[in-house]
């Protein structure tokens, strides 16, 4: 049996990635995923690197990258103001092999000006996405 629908938004600094009613939302906070049906209570909370999925009312399970950012949860809505955020089916598979196949290499010290830190960023990057496009069958 579906929850009752409630709204969520995810937005990115340069697009609106998902305006829709929702029944169900997991999303990857910094201290661990978390889930959200109507009525939860209000909360702010920071997220980081991670798959977010989502369930329309029709009982269809949607996922979306985001790398870090903040969700504020109120009763009839959900909004997600992410650093950055891609739909599963609108990522580029190969280019996110890419750009894991870059990340490993700086982590190995085989890319000059690229630091540890932000090749892992990226790797985590990469991996969320080759793992949202697998879960809809694209990888």
């Amino acid at each position: 049996m579906a929850g009752k629908p409630f709204h969520l938004s995810i937005v990115a600094p340069d697009h609106s990635v998902v305006e829709e009613d929702v029944v169900s939302v997991v999303a990857p906070g910094r201290q661990g995923y978390f889930g959200v049906w109507a009525g939860h209570m209000p909360l702010i909370a920071a997220l980081k690197a991670g798959l977010l999925e989502y369930e329309t009312p029709s009982g269809d399970r949607h996922y979306v990258t985001v790398s870090g950012g903040f969700a504020e949860v109120q009763g009839d809505r959900v909004v997600v103001l992410a650093d950055a955020a891609e739909r599963a089916q609108e990522i580029d598979v190969e280019r996110a092999q890419r750009a894991l196949e870059n990340a490993r290499k700086a982590l190995r010290g085989e890319v000059s000006g690229v630091t540890p830190a932000e090749a892992v960023q990226e790797m985590e990057r990469a991996v969320n996405r080759l793992r949202a496009a697998q879960r809809i069958g694209k990888a």
